[in-house]
């Protein structure tokens, strides 16, 4: 008995072609995206919001501390 014909008769353990076999296409590694101009532009917002954000939150640390 071939152990493709029923899987619940296998005897044949790792080495069934049933179970080895390759089924699809594996996607080992995605491609980089394309480095666009708005996507640098808008990296470039983030940083300086991040920066404003901790100019302020120092500032009303300062500020509290000195009332």
């Amino acid at each position: 008995m071939n152990c493709c014909d029923e899987y619940g008769d296998c005897r044949q353990g790792r080495d069934c072609p049933a179970r080895v076999a390759k089924v699809g296409k594996r996607m080992h590694g995605k491609e980089p995206l394309n480095a666009s101009a708005w996507r640098m532009y808008l990296k470039d917002l983030a940083r300086s919001m991040l920066i404003v954000l901790a100019v302020m939150l120092v500032s009303a640390a300062t500020m509290g501390l000195m009332r």
